[in-house]
């Protein structure tokens, strides 16, 4: 489930961008057919996304047009989420997990169980980096 976007402070507010995704553009890489990303980002108490090998996703999410990305929320049961959440913004190709590992994401956030407990919570993002169309997750 997407939970909602709480505001931050009174000049930057957050809203969910789920309406401004191409969904048939955006993909995982390593997603169980059963907890696929579509069902990660559609509106629903059941859905999550998890890994069909190993404890290794790859997103890439697009947009309809650029977005400033200020937060990013990751929300699951805090035992299975990711410690480590490397983004790239607007990669020039599409990314695989070989070039995931090998070339520097715009930036790296460590997440903590708070952060990405049941209700998720924003975790702020190097702004002034994140003014992207298609960014990609690792």
């Amino acid at each position: 489930a997407r939970p909602p976007i709480p505001k931050m402070a009174a000049q930057q507010s957050h809203y969910d961008l789920f309406e401004q995704l191409e969904l048939p553009q955006c993909e995982c890489l390593n997603a169980a057919k059963d907890h696929t990303l579509r069902s990660a980002l559609t509106p629903s108490d059941e859905g999550f996304l998890q890994s069909d090998a190993d404890e290794e996703l790859l997103i890439s999410l697009r947009f309809m047009q650029a977005v400033r990305l200020s937060a990013i929320v990751v929300a699951g049961p805090a035992a299975s989420a990711p410690s480590e959440l490397r983004i790239f913004a607007n990669p020039p190709a599409p990314l695989d997990f070989d070039s995931g590992r090998s070339n520097a994401p715009t930036q790296t956030l460590p997440l903590t169980p708070a952060d990405v407990a049941r209700e998720g919570r924003p975790v702020e993002l190097r702004f002034v980096h994140f003014q992207v169309g298609s960014p990609a997750f690792h």
